[in-house]
C-alpha cells in the first residue's frame, strides 16, 4: 500500500466515520492472482454509503488516466456484492479517483460521469484545512491514524 492510500484510508476512518478497508482483491483466478484491486473502499453505516477510491500518483497522460480508472471501476464493479453482502446488488456506489497534481489547467477532464475526480494537491489541502484547527493537546488524533497525526502536529503548529 502506498502512502496516498493510507491516507485516504485513514481520512475517510477518521473524518468521514467510514470503515475501511485497503487493496481488496477479487476476481480470482483459477491459475493464481486475481482480477483486481481496490486500493481503498469505505462503508458509512450513518450514510449507508458505498465508497470505492483509486489512488495514483503516476505522471500518464490524463487519457491513459482515463482508461485505466474506467476499467478499474468497471471490473470491480461486478465483485461490490462480494466485498459488501449486506448491500443490495443495485447498490450504486460512490467512485473516486485520487489523481494528479495538476489542479488547475486540468480542470475540465473527466474519466466518466460516474468517476469524481479529486486533484492530490486539493485532498491535502482539505486534510490539512481542518485538522490545523485542532490542538494536538486537547484534541489529538487517534495513534491509529499516523498519517493523519503527523498532518495534525505540522499544521498545527506551523500556522500562520
Amino acid at each position: 500500500m502506498n502512502f496516498l492510500e493510507q491516507l485516504t484510508a485513514e481520512w475517510y476512518g477518521y473524518h468521514k466515520k467510514c470503515f475501511t478497508r485497503t487493496n481488496v482483491h477479487f476476481g480470482r483466478r483459477t491459475n493464481g492472482g486475481y482480477k483486481g484491486e481496490m486500493d481503498v473502499i469505505a462503508y458509512n453505516p450513518q450514510t449507508d454509503e458505498f465508497i470505492h477510491i483509486e489512488t495514483s500518483v503516476d505522471a500518464d497522460s490524463w487519457e491513459k488516466r482515463k482508461t485505466k480508472f474506467q476499467r478499474k471501476f468497471r471490473d470491480a464493479k461486478e465483485y461490490y456484492i462480494e466485498v459488501f453482502p449486506f448491500k443490495t446488488r443495485n447498490m450504486k456506489p460512490t467512485q473516486i479517483a485520487i489523481v494528479g497534481f495538476n489542479q488547475t489547467r486540468d480542470e475540465h477532464i473527466s474519466f466518466g460521469e460516474n468517476i469524481q475526480i479529486i486533484h492530490i494537491p486539493a485532498f491535502v489541502k482539505e486534510i490539512t484545512e481542518i485538522l490545523k484547527l485542532k490542538d494536538p493537546q486537547r484534541d489529538a488524533v487517534p495513534e491509529g491514524y499516523p498519517l493523519l497525526r503527523a498532518i495534525q502536529y505540522s499544521s498545527f503548529y506551523n500556522r500562520d
